[in-house]
């Protein structure tokens, strides 16, 4: 997969995680709030990952 595409898709999950974990916590719902945070972060981290390696990739061409 490209790696443009890839952040577009990464990006789109970390919104619609942000989206479902409002709407789980404003129901109470603390578990699910966890793990919805927890894949949160996890998108977060893989975004970050991507990023950085899109930077390495440039460094590298130069």
């Amino acid at each position: 997969m490209q790696q443009s595409r890839k952040l577009e898709n990464l990006q789109f999950v970390q919104a619609m995680l942000r989206e479902i974990r409002q709407i789980v916590q404003a129901d109470g719902e603390s578990l699910l709030t966890y793990l919805l945070d927890m894949s949160y972060l996890e998108a977060s981290d893989r975004i970050r990952a991507t990023w950085a390696s899109k930077g390495n990739k440039a460094k590298s061409d130069t």
